[in-house]
């Protein structure tokens, strides 16, 4: 799978460009300021609809325009497929072969994408929200499943801690209401915090070899995933449940 085409428009500092790559390493040169670095970046926003150089979508929109465009060929094994993504001050509409998706969860994943940046040593230097982030993105590219989770767990958690403010300030106080919330939170977590420790168990058999030519088997690399409720990673989906 490779990237033939992209074509960008009122996206930074494009007005309209297309660019065409080769099933190669394609090197990309230019003076400073030029964009090659908002070229990078536009593959990855096609691939996950998000920038990894910021969370503000304004900022990808070229200066006084309403909305910036990014529309790619990309060849895979079945033949080429088309990928369009608009952003606008009203939201992100995708599309695949031509037919807009619900939802973005259905969207991402369809080109796989790998990034390396300066921003990723905040993997190592940065706080623990960096590396989750990081792990659900990598895991959304192939889950779509995970991506729907994550989405529920975060509106459950928003409910949830909507309704613990109105029983604090005693505007309800139906209390199973907020059980049904809290059972739901944790049979998200549950699944969410399952797919992360699979995940980083694949991770850890394929980056471990690499690790060990690096360092000259010198070395081993060890990642452990510390999450807050104390599970092992060797627990089921039903111990976590009952430790949420």
């Amino acid at each position: 799978m490779y990237i033939k085409e992209i074509t960008l428009t009122n996206y930074r500092n494009y007005t309209k460009t297309t660019i065409p790559f080769e099933n190669k390493v394609n090197v990309i040169l230019g003076e400073n300021a030029q964009g090659k670095t908002n070229v990078m970046e536009s593959i990855f926003v096609l691939s996950m609809a998000k920038s990894h150089r910021t969370s503000n979508d304004k900022e990808l929109i070229k200066w006084d325009c309403e909305y910036a465009k990014l529309s790619g060929i990309v060849e895979k094994h079945r033949g080429p497929v088309t990928l369009d993504l608009v952003i606008s001050t009203k939201g992100k509409k995708a599309k695949y072969n031509h037919i807009e998706q619900k939802k973005l969860s259905q969207y991402i994943g369809s080109i796989n994408t790998v990034m390396f940046a300066p921003e990723d040593l905040n993997l190592v230097k940065g706080s623990p929200q960096v590396r989750r982030k990081f792990i659900d993105m990598e895991i959304g590219q192939v889950s779509p499943v995970y991506m729907h989770d994550l989405s529920r767990y975060q509106k459950i958690l928003q409910q949830r801690n909507q309704y613990l403010k109105q029983l604090q300030t005693k505007k309800q106080t139906d209390l199973s209401l907020l059980d049904v919330l809290t059972l739901q939170l944790s049979e998200m977590a549950a699944k969410i915090l399952k797919k992360r420790f699979d995940f980083l168990q694949l991770l850890q058999q394929w980056a471990e070899p690499i690790h060990k030519g690096i360092s000259r088997d010198l070395e081993t690399l060890k990642i452990e995933y510390k999450n807050s409720i104390d599970v092992s990673e060797d627990a089921d989906l039903s111990k976590m449940l009952e430790a949420y």
